[in-house]
């Protein structure tokens, strides 16, 4: 049964709070959110007329109709020399020992540079490639490149403005961290978009093994910070008492269901970052549960915040080994090379 002790829902905090930077106000929510205890995951409520409304929601429109394309389309759009970490990637992961075909995902560079040099893509296969984009014509004539590269740099905006404040409340905790913010904003850095689509369950049927059907399995993220959207539905209602969405595994082992409001952005805080803040801020595991209603999807967007692969997380160990080992465990083929 999930958690429904009311002190593990989110920490809310409006986007003019982030920009003023109270401590007073922002420092209990920042330590309830990402803290000993915490769910890892904080909300950022954006204002009403703010331009990240639009954008969410042109482009988790496009997820449908990405997942739908042609097989030969969508072939084109596959990259196994990244792991397929560009491109369109469906049934390449790993769940439960199996390949995850209950959901389809596309990845691309937020901030994509204009050259990377021959050692550092085979170094890192996994960021060191251009971005591989569908032709409107092939996408019912949408421009996904405009729309995923737009929501993503909004998203990554907000987060390097969360990552100034945690910055500035982990020097009360820690002297001589290396920063988040500067991390984040390198003009090296590594963010990554995932655009994901859930496909709708065809027949309901009780799970064959007695586990809760999931869509995506327990985690952990091994960015500094992932930004999500709230996800959307088709159909837009579900049915009543429907158990599905994001859940976080609390230290006693519950698990909590997590709602991202509509205006809403949430961020939670990735293995990386536990690893700079040595352990001051905790990376949480999470899943996303199923619908047991037959004929719904679901579409959501994931902004991974990522340093350049040469930063150094602590002891000698750089985020892009850190990159490969987490990519090894989720791919078939054993570690990237």
């Amino acid at each position: 049964m999930p958690s429904t002790d009311p002190t593990n829902e989110p920490s809310i905090v409006a986007l003019p709070e982030l920009e003023d930077g109270s401590p007073s106000t922002l420092f209990p929510d920042i330590e309830r959110a990402f803290g000993l205890g915490g769910l890892g995951l904080i909300v950022v409520r954006m204002p009403a007329a703010h331009e990240y409304h639009t954008l969410r929601r042109n482009l988790l429109a496009m997820a449908a109709p990405l997942a739908t394309m042609s097989e030969e389309d969508k072939l084109r759009l596959e990259h196994p020399d990244s792991q397929y970490s560009f491109g369109w990637s469906h049934g390449k992961e790993m769940f439960d020992g199996v390949p995850d075909t209950l959901k389809g995902s596309f990845y691309a560079q937020v901030y994509e540079r204009d050259h990377y040099d021959e050692d550092y893509q085979k170094r890192f296969p996994f960021y060191a490639h251009k971005n591989i984009w569908p032709s409107p014509e092939s996408l019912q004539g949408h421009d996904l490149e405009a729309a995923f590269i737009a929501l993503g740099k909004t998203m990554t905006e907000v987060g390097v403005l969360l990552a100034k404040r945690i910055d500035e409340f982990l020097k009360t905790k820690h002297d001589n961290l290396s920063s988040l913010e500067a991390a984040l904003s390198s003009p090296l850095n590594c963010h990554k978009g995932r655009l994901l689509y859930y496909f709708p369950k065809q027949e309901s049927a009780a799970s064959s093994d007695g586990k809760e059907a999931s869509w995506c399995g327990l985690h952990l993220d091994h960015s500094l910070l992932t930004g999500l959207t709230r996800a959307i539905f088709n159909p837009a209602t579900l049915p009543a008492g429907d158990a599905s969405g994001l859940y976080i595994q609390l230290p006693n082992k519950e698990m909590c269901k997590v709602a991202i409001p509509e205006d809403c952005i949430a961020f939670q805080v990735g293995e990386a970052a536990q690893i700079l803040s040595r352990g001051v801020l905790r990376a949480t595991p999470h899943l996303v549960k199923g619908t047991d209603a037959v004929g719904i999807d679901r579409s959501t967007f994931a902004c991974f915040l990522q340093p350049e692969v040469d930063f150094n997380l602590g002891d000698g160990l750089t985020f892009g080994k850190f990159t490969e080992n987490v990519l090894a465990s989720h791919y078939e083929g054993g570690p990237v090379m």
